[in-house]
C-alpha cells in the first residue's frame, strides 16, 4: 500500500459522495477510540472513511491491522503511538506523535501497530486498505452494528466538505 492508491482513492471519492448507495457501515464502538465507518470496494481493497472520537490516552487501543493500509487525516488533531512486533500480545510503543489535517500515513508492514487518540473535535480520515495479510489482531468483543442512516449521511456530507474546504497545515 503506497500514496500513490491513496491519491488514486481521493480523485474517485467525490463520485461517491451524493449517495449513501454503495457504502456500507459500521459502529466501532468495542474499544477507545469510537470510529464511524463507511467503506467499499476500492481497486483490490477497500476505501474507507471514519469519523474518529476523541478518547483519553491511555484508552486509545494499540493494534496492528490485518491488511496494509494508507491513511488521510482531513480534519482534526490526531496523535499516534507506533510500535512494531510480529507477536499477538502488543510490542512496546517505540514512538508517539501529533499531526494536524492534513496528515498522511501509511501502515505497510503486518508487524506495524499503532494507537490513535484524537485530541478536541472528532478527526474525519480517508483509509485505502489492500488484500489482508495472515495477521491477527484485537478483535471485537460483540457483533459490531452497521451505523444508522442519519449518521452514516452525515459521515459521507462532513467527508464531502472536508474534501471542498481542506483543513490547512498548521506552521
Amino acid at each position: 500500500m503506497d500514496d500513490t492508491t491513496l491519491t488514486r482513492a481521493l480523485a474517485t471519492l467525490p463520485d461517491w459522495l451524493d449517495s449513501l448507495d454503495g457504502w456500507q457501515s459500521l459502529d466501532i464502538d468495542y474499544h477507545p477510540p469510537r470510529v464511524e465507518r463507511l467503506f467499499r470496494p476500492f481497486e483490490d481493497g477497500r476505501i474507507a472513511l471514519h469519523r474518529v472520537h476523541p478518547c483519553e490516552p491511555a484508552d486509545a487501543l494499540f493494534h496492528p491491522h490485518p491488511w496494509p493500509c494508507a491513511i488521510q487525516v482531513l480534519r482534526g488533531t490526531y496523535e499516534m503511538a507506533l510500535g512494531a512486533g510480529p507477536a499477538e500480545a502488543a510490542p512496546p510503543r517505540s514512538a508517539w506523535l501529533r499531526a494536524e489535517a492534513p496528515f498522511r500515513y501509511a501502515m505497510a508492514h503486518p508487524d506495524g501497530w499503532h494507537a490513535v487518540r484524537i485530541v478536541g473535535a472528532p478527526a474525519l480520515t480517508v483509509m485505502v486498505t489492500g488484500h489482508p495479510w495472515d495477521r491477527r489482531g484485537p478483535r471485537p468483543t460483540t457483533a459490531l452494528a452497521p451505523l444508522a442512516p442519519p449518521l452514516a449521511g452525515r459521515l459521507l456530507a462532513d467527508v464531502r466538505d472536508a474534501l471542498t474546504r481542506p483543513a490547512r497545515a498548521v506552521r
